[in-house]
């Protein structure tokens, strides 16, 4: 099945050890068994994987390692996940720095897909001004795909800058990264997905398939509240090439069966 499986399901989601000290090395990971998750998406049928640039990072050095791995079990890299804050001026070249070492990798492999999430948030709250600070570093991470042949989307997120539709708004609008919507983000941020999907239709080339239960605890599709027929229907009555991938971190579930359950109510859609 020509469709991305994120490994983040497989372990809980943590920053990097290095990001308490450094900003250029504030990256996600997932503290698990990549050979775990890796195994548990093929064996669901899966063709590609997203990692998070922290554990796709620890394989410097040892690049085989990981060329052996997805080898073994007949899958693809697609995607590099990363944070960003992109409001902090003098930070700005760190984080820019990280952001284009992780893609650098992730292109060594083939992927072709940068998702960014966030935009940071100030302990005294949001100024407006900060909406036009996270557009041009998302500008300039547009820069760095553009540099590797590889496209870059912005990814709305619980506990950012960006969760509200109206949030998203006013970034998309300062800004020419394309957009993957998180479908469980976007109805936590109080938004509908198939709007938002029928909003930026033309601006999307990566999108996070992902459910959400009643409980706002998210879930493998099909056993949530979000019914993904008609978001899938919009992009591909819309034409053109759209990179599916699925997401079911924080699942109380087993991860591997997660995958499979998504895979079964996928099969008939895409």
């Amino acid at each position: 099945m020509k469709v991305t499986y994120s490994t983040n399901a497989w372990s809980p989601v943590m920053a990097h050890c290095a990001a308490a000290n450094n900003v250029n090395g504030a990256y996600y990971m997932c503290p698990g068994s990549d050979e775990e998750a890796i195994a548990g998406i093929a064996a669901a049928g899966y063709d590609s994987i997203e990692m998070f640039d922290g554990n796709l990072l620890a394989y410097e050095g040892r690049e085989d390692a990981l060329r052996e791995l997805l080898g073994k079990y007949g899958v693809e890299l697609r995607a590099v996940y990363a944070a960003c804050n992109f409001i902090y001026d003098e930070i700005l070249p760190e984080e820019m720095y990280r952001l284009k070492k992780a893609a650098q990798f992730a292109s060594r492999f083939g992927a072709t897909q940068i998702a960014l999430g966030g935009g940071a948030t100030r302990y005294d709250g949001i100024k407006e001004s900060d909406y036009a600070k996270l557009a041009e570093g998302l500008d300039r991470a547009c820069e760095v795909a553009d540099s590797l042949n590889m496209t870059a989307s912005f990814h709305p997120h619980m506990g950012s800058l960006v969760e509200s539709p109206e949030q998203l708004d006013k970034v998309m609008a300062k800004t020419r990264i394309k957009l993957c919507p998180d479908c469980g983000h976007v109805k936590l941020g109080g938004g509908d997905p198939l709007t938002v999907t029928k909003k930026y239709a033309d601006r999307i080339l990566y999108f996070h398939l992902k459910d959400v239960t009643k409980d706002g605890m998210f879930c493998p599709l099909g056993e949530g509240t979000i019914d993904f027929v008609p978001i899938i229907e919009t992009l591909k009555s819309r034409g053109g090439e759209v990179l599916w991938a699925v997401e079911c971190d924080g699942w109380s579930g087993d991860a591997s069966e997660g995958a499979k359950i998504t895979a079964e109510y996928l099969k008939n859609l895409l």
